[in-house]
């Protein structure tokens, strides 16, 4: 099954995602005697991919560990009165 990430952009389905709650136990990867024998391997690897939630990709991610960080910089004052204060000395 796959999952769309943004208009026009998809992927494989991981553990975590949002979905339609009528499709809850849906089938998202084909059962392993349904395909050919060379192809085995995807399963397996889409298995180890998966089992991975995107909460735990989220929580481990180095740049979203830093979502929220210097907040307090602008704390007092509107983003675009920093961001103009900032730009103040700039010829």
């Amino acid at each position: 099954m796959l999952f769309e990430t943004s208009p026009g952009r998809r992927r494989l389905f991981r553990t975590g995602d949002n979905y339609d709650t009528a499709r809850a136990g849906a089938k998202v990867a084909p059962a392993r005697e349904d395909i050919p024998s060379e192809y085995a391997a995807l399963l397996d690897w889409y298995r180890d991919w998966s089992q991975d939630s995107v909460e735990d990709k989220i929580k481990h991610d180095p740049l979203l560990a830093l979502r929220g960080s210097g907040k307090e910089l602008w704390a007092d004052e509107h983003a675009d009165e920093y961001v103009r204060r900032l730009r103040e000395g700039w010829e």
